[in-house]
């Protein structure tokens, strides 16, 4: 749940400890004496400032550059009722899957690596769909760390096969077979991925994608 913090700043209650904290809560009485320290939240300004909760006031001030200053095409977006875009990780040795009894609902964390991603930071998720056993593919949304360290149950090194999530904010128009730079808006470093679009759908809360070949750059 979004932690409001003033009448028109909203902080993702993603709890990742980033900023310091233990919570966004703790968070919110640190901004309300200094707000100034707004600016520790490394969510803030893709995620988390809306006036009167309204999205598209958020994103109204798009660079259309990452953290490294990097051009991208689309911000990829969550599901409704869910705490990030999903994705699709295989870990380093997929037999774990069901050696440690995985389950949906689990928190699970480990850090992306391999050939795609090689993002130098630990991940923590919530498997949302009963996993594979047989290919040893786990299906999660990312979650702030601090829930990995309450309950998380470690898989160590994996790599992400896919994203899906929803695209209402693009610069180009999107197609199938197409390979794009683009920005998990969740993302804790902010930076761009890259992934060739495998599937596009419409829905009513706006395009729903399939993105797979991913890599960081």
């Amino acid at each position: 749940m979004n932690q409001h913090i003033e009448e028109n700043i909203t902080l993702p209650g993603k709890n990742c400890g980033s900023c310091g904290m233990k919570t966004c809560s703790s968070f919110a009485e640190v901004i309300k004496n200094n707000p100034e320290e707004i600016k520790r939240c490394p969510h803030i300004d893709a995620a988390a400032i809306c006036r009167n909760n309204n999205a598209e006031t958020a994103f109204s001030n798009i660079t259309w550059k990452d953290n490294l200053g990097r051009d991208y095409d689309f911000i990829l977006d969550k599901f409704p009722g869910e705490t990030g875009p999903r994705e699709t990780i295989l870990p380093f040795n997929p037999t774990i899957v069901e050696k440690l009894g995985i389950k949906k609902g689990d928190i699970i964390y480990g850090r992306p690596g391999w050939i795609s991603c090689g993002c130098p930071v630990t991940h923590a998720g919530e498997v949302v769909e009963e996993p594979d056993y047989f290919n040893g593919t786990i299906i999660w949304c990312i979650v702030g760390p601090m829930q990995a360290r309450e309950r998380g149950i470690n898989i160590g090194y994996y790599n992400t096969t896919a994203y899906e999530g929803i695209v209402n904010h693009t610069r180009t128009d999107l197609q199938i077979g197409m390979r794009y730079y683009f920005q998990p808006r969740y993302c804790m470093l902010q930076w761009r991925h890259c992934g060739l679009m495998n599937s596009i759908g419409k829905t009513m809360d706006g395009l729903r994608v399939r993105i797979e070949g991913l890599w960081i750059g």
